[in-house]
């Protein structure tokens, strides 16, 4: 049973970690920050109590896997930039979404993002920019003169190329996403 709950654990880090973003927009920083330390919490110690009950009956070789197989999570999870996994995991799932969104783009319709594109986009907004569209993802809380955001500027931007990320930032594509999509900075 302490394995299964530590298993459990590990998959909820896993899934908070992951969910970082969307659970910043609906809680806040301090939130998303409690939740991601509740499952650190709930995986750690049950991991915890599954070594220490091996230990407790001498199965050293049991206690020592259940140890190993839990430290090579949590270097995973530790070591994983969870922001770039859950911006390129929603651009890769929602690939027809961003790609319906370019194309009202290019042929001048109005820009209307879906429903879902709030836990990406801050407000589920979409600016239209001077050559190209620009979501942003994170927008510094306590001035608003930075920002990060998923940027759709065509096949090849230029190094050059500035996008307004917030008011007063302005960032450069770093990452492309696919289709014309870019990570700016």
């Amino acid at each position: 049973m302490s394995v299964l709950m530590a298993v459990l654990g590990w998959m909820f880090l896993v899934a908070a970690s992951w969910l970082q973003i969307p659970l910043h927009r609906e809680m806040g920083w301090f939130g998303a920050l409690l939740v991601v330390g509740f499952g650190w919490l709930w995986s750690g110690l049950w991991t915890f109590v599954a070594v220490l009950l091996r230990l407790s009956v001498r199965a050293y070789a049991r206690a020592a896997a259940v140890l190993v197989a839990a430290s090579v999570a949590g270097a995973g999870v530790w070591a994983v930039d969870w922001r770039t996994a859950f911006v390129d995991g929603v651009v890769w799932a929602q690939r027809d979404a961003f790609a319906e969104l370019a194309a009202d783009y290019r042929e001048g319709r109005p820009v209307e993002p879906p429903g879902w594109m709030a836990y990406v986009s801050v407000g589920g907004e979409v600016r239209v920019l001077d050559g190209g569209l620009y979501l942003p993802v994170l927008v510094d809380e306590w001035r608003g003169e930075s920002g990060a955001g998923i940027a759709y500027l065509g096949p090849s931007p230029g190094a050059g190329r500035l996008v307004p990320t917030a008011e007063g930032g302005m960032g450069r594509p770093v990452r492309e996403l696919g289709d014309g999509w870019w990570w700016v900075e």
